[in-house]
Parts: C-alpha cells; structure tokens; sequence
C-alpha cells in the first residue's frame, strides 16, 4: 500500500502548489483510491508533476460536503471516465457554511455523476472485501472546537449548527482516511471495528481553538487506547495543536504535506519523506552509521574522512537531497526511525539512483534495509534501471547490493580509471579511499 499527498495547505516541494483543502492518491494491491479532491483542479496539476497517472483511479471517495474536499470532483470527472464515486447523499444535498471570520458558503458545485458510478452511503458497511465505509459516526467523545464556526441551512433558510451526519471516512488493509474529523478523531477511531494501524487526514484541530489541557488529555488516551497505530496529520490540524501532540505522542505521530509519500510494506515497515525539522538530525544519523561502518572495518581509525572527521561529509550529503529529481525518506520501524535513504528519480529516461542508504547501526541485522528497498522498487515500478555505489572497504553493503537487492557490480573505480567527476590527470592525488565499486540492477519489464 502506498499513498501520496495531491493536495493539502503545506509543503515541502517547491514545485507543487497548495491550498486549503486535501487530497490523497491511495494506492492498495486491488484499487487506486482518490481520497477526496481539494477545493479546485489544483490536485490534477501537481498529481502530473508528481508522475501521477489518475485516468487509473477507480474509486473516489468524498469525505463530506465541505468544498475543500470535494471542490476538484467536477475537474476529476472531465479526465476520469469510470472511477465510482462514494459519498453521502446528506454531502450532496446539503448547504454548508462558514461563520469564522465572516459568513461564507463552503457548499461543493456539484457536477452530474452518472447513476452507475454513484455510490451513496447512507450506513456503514462494506465496498467489496476491501473497503469499509463509516456513516453517521455515533459522538460519544468530545468534538473539535472548531465546529462552532460551521453551519448547515435548513429547508427555510435558517442556519443551524452542523451535526456533520454528512461526513464519511473509509478504512482499508490497516488503514483509516479521516477527512478532516469533523465528527471527532477519537468518535471516528470508536466507529471503526477492525484493527487500525495508521490513521490519515485532516483532524480539525485549529490552532487558537483547542485548549492545551484538552489537548495533552487527547493525546494521552490516543497513545494508551491505540498503541500500534501511526497517526499523520495535516491539512486542518494547526502547526501549535501538531507539537503539543507531538509533544505527548512523540514518534507516534507525523506531519504530512504535499508530495509526502508514505509506503507501508508491512505493519511495521515504512517510507516517510523526509520534514524541514527532521533535517539535520537525518544528516548526523547518516554520518554515525557511515562511521559505524567504517570503524567496524578498520576499528578506531579516523583518517578515512571527507572533512570534519566524516566518512562521508554533510556538504555530500546536503547535495544529494537538493538533487533536481531527489527523493529523501526516513525509514520508519514499529513507529520507530531506523534509517533513511536518498534516491534520484529520472522517470523521463525510467532510471534511478540509489545515493544513500544508510540503517542506525542498533537495527543492523534485522532484515530493514532489504524491506526498505522492497518498497522503493514497489513505490517505483517505472523504473527500469537502478545505479548505486559503495566505497571499496565496506564489504556489508557488497554483499547486501549483491546479494540481497539483485544488483551487479559493473565498474570499479580506482586511480587507473576515475568516475566521472574525478579529473583524469588528477591520479597523484589519488588515493585508496577513493575506489568505488558501481552496480547495477536491471528491472525485468515483463513484471
């Protein structure tokens, strides 16, 4: 299972666009699942960008009524000919609007969506035998604050306050998508009757609304009520509200932003882009295991460094995550951080380049990193051909490339024959901490 992020009101990638809405492109074994729209045809542009192909997708699911989520249905209907779409009829029918700030309507235009691809769900139960639906979630736990702001319009005219019987969420293989949670994270987790290992979407826990006591208290019965569960949050959950539950649930939680793309290969195995804030420690955590390995070769030495007694240096690193086609993950464990990788992603010419892979030195053994390149190639099956090197001495990550991933060594680079960044004339200055070997794993196409 994989899941990208079309749309939401944050990122971390220059190149895609944002706005107040949300939009997820659910990737299962069966189905490519469009978990709602956002609030334009914004979600289309930067699916493109991201090599996103949604003539593929072939459910839709429209959490609630609100034109953040279901705004880019009428867009998605214009490039997609037979995806079904699930939603409540109280979505369709309803009138909703906002009075924060100032009174405004966030009701969808709704477009024609023929009879056969119109899936309304007006009580919970199951799509095929891999999809259940939530309706009418029970409110026996506390709602967001924020709902105050937010009113339906009866049959003459008069604003009342949303009951959000409108709202929709949807469970599959492990995985809960909330929308925004209108109805209450803890109500929506209550309704749900099977075994939940991660949770998606918005939680509308607004920034200025929330109170911190409250806040901690959520986040505490979270953490206790739902211990093998991995919550990612964005979209409606304000950047204040994020770190004080952070703040309790630590590494159970994560933020998520436009481009982010989570790869879930098991239970307990994932692919998390990397955030801003994770940075830096992502650099010092690849360095100590590039030092690990070096010292496991050649014990204590220190002599075999970039710069600031580093095997590999911060400005190397720096560079390949600021690669034009750079794709930077953290690998993630049982909701623990194990490691990270680094990948160049051509999918103009189907190659990629594995740059840095690197498991913290207390996982080694564990069989991460070969589940972690699972999943790469799962996350990627455009790609054809996959490049990578590794320095001379480090006679586990041969073995590991060769051996476990497939690849085959190709070249071996030394002072008789440089790479291409290395000057020809440049073989006094060389020496035996310079050679690399390089390998290459070919895709079969027929797969």
């Amino acid at each position: 299972m994989k899941w990208t992020v079309l749309v939401d009101d944050r990122t971390n990638n220059p190149v895609l666009e944002t706005e107040h809405g949300l939009s997820i492109l659910l990737e299962t074994k069966k189905h490519n699942i469009l978990l709602d729209t956002g609030a334009s045809d914004m979600f289309i542009r930067n699916a493109e960008r991201l090599g996103k192909d949604l003539s593929t997708v072939d459910y839709v699911f429209i959490s609630h009524g609100h034109s953040d989520h279901a705004g880019g249905l009428k867009y998605f209907m214009e490039i997609n000919k037979k995806a079904k779409v699930i939603v409540s009829p109280d979505a369709i029918n309803g009138k909703f609007y906002s009075k924060r700030h100032y009174l405004h309507s966030i009701s969808t235009e709704w477009p024609e969506v023929p009879q056969e691809r119109l899936l309304t769900i007006d009580h919970s139960g199951n799509i095929g035998d891999d999809m259940y639906i939530i309706a009418y979630i029970p409110q026996i736990h506390p709602m967001p604050e924020g709902n105050q702001h937010l009113f339906t319009q009866d049959t003459q005219g008069r604003y009342i306050q949303d009951d959000f019987r409108h709202e929709l969420a949807l469970y599959t293989d492990g995985l809960l998508f909330t929308g925004c949670a209108h109805s209450g994270l803890e109500n929506i987790l209550a309704a749900c009757p099977l075994p939940i290992n991660t949770v998606v979407g918005g939680f509308h826990l607004l920034d200025n609304h929330e109170n911190e006591d409250k806040l901690s208290e959520l986040s505490n019965r979270l953490t206790k009520n739902y211990p093998q569960t991995q919550f990612y949050t964005s979209h409606c959950t304000g950047d204040s509200v994020f770190v004080i539950l952070q703040g309790v649930m630590g590494n159970k939680i994560h933020p998520f932003s436009c481009g982010t793309t989570i790869y879930n290969m098991t239970d307990t195995i994932s692919l998390v882009s990397i955030t801003p804030d994770d940075k830096e420690q992502f650099i010092l955590d690849n360095q100590r295991a590039f030092k690990y390995g070096a010292q496991e070769e050649f014990g204590m030495r220190d002599d075999r460094v970039e710069e600031g007694e580093e095997v590999i240096s911060r400005k190397t690193i720096e560079r390949c995550m600021n690669g034009e086609h750079a794709e930077t993950y953290r690998i993630v464990c049982g909701g623990n951080v194990v490691g990270g990788m680094i990948l160049q992603i051509d999918r103009q010419n189907a190659k990629g380049e594995l740059e840095i892979l690197f498991v913290n030195p207390e996982a080694h053994s564990k069989g991460i990193g070969q589940a972690a390149w699972k999943a790469v190639e799962a996350m990627h099956p455009e790609i054809r051909v996959w490049k990578t090197m590794t320095p001379y001495f480090e006679k586990r990550n041969i073995h590991f490339y060769v051996n476990r991933l497939g690849f085959h060594i190709v070249e071996f680079w030394n002072k008789y024959q440089h790479g291409p960044v290395v000057p020809e004339d440049n073989e006094e200055n060389w020496s035996e901490d310079d050679e690399m070997f390089v390998f290459r794993k070919f895709i079969d196409s027929s797969r």
